[in-house]
């Protein structure tokens, strides 16, 4: 993978870097307990379905994401990867601020995604926090503040979902038999279609 850096370790710090035209930015893999924070992630000046992921957690756990800020990469993708951090991130002009599949036990809280085609979504994820996010401007024909498909035990709880195409989207959500998903709280306002249920 052409990253900036690749982290195959645990307890590790990664803290005030700046990485720039660089395709992908942090790729993470089979590597816990690290502090990836306060650092600048930008991607190539390409298409945006051709630039790489400003960071890949894969296999990853208990990683704190704090304070990062990413502009015009493609994706942060958790993919099998739980009980993770990610708090004050600041992440605009991208496809996914945040795409989790198959990663239960992650916090997502108090970031800021702007101009995102999406916010966060979440497949086949459990008990999982989305608290105090402030996420906006997913426009287009597919732009989506949260997006959740076979998801159980998920708790959306003050969040500012606004300004988008779809403030929430839920495909089979929740999932798990007498499970429930909680949303308090949220503001959901100016998006074109407030929440849309697609087989749920």
């Amino acid at each position: 993978v052409d990253a900036c850096i690749h982290l195959r370790a645990d307890q590790s710090r990664i803290v005030n870097n700046r990485m720039e035209d660089c395709l992908f930015g942090i790729d993470i893999a089979e590597s816990d307990d690290n502090l990836i924070q306060d650092n600048h992630i930008s991607s190539y000046d390409l298409e945006l379905g051709l630039r790489g992921d400003a960071m890949r957690l894969w296999y990853s756990k208990k990683n704190t994401i704090r304070n990062n800020t990413i502009r015009d990469s493609r994706d942060i993708v958790i993919w099998y990867s739980g009980d993770n951090l990610l708090e004050g991130n600041d992440v605009a002009g991208g496809r996914y601020s945040i795409h989790f599949m198959y990663a239960n036990g992650n916090i997502i809280r108090k970031n800021r995604f702007d101009g995102n085609a999406v916010g966060i979504f979440l497949m086949y994820t459990e008990k999982t926090l989305v608290e105090e996010n402030l996420i906006r401007n997913a426009a287009g024909a597919t732009g989506l503040c949260l997006g959740m498909k076979d998801t159980s035990e998920v708790q959306i709880i003050r969040n500012r979902l606004i300004y988008c195409s779809s403030g929430i989207y839920l495909d089979q959500s929740p999932f798990q038999p007498d499970t429930e998903n909680l949303f308090k709280e949220n503001e959901v306002a100016f998006n074109g279609i407030g929440v849309l249920f697609h087989m749920s």
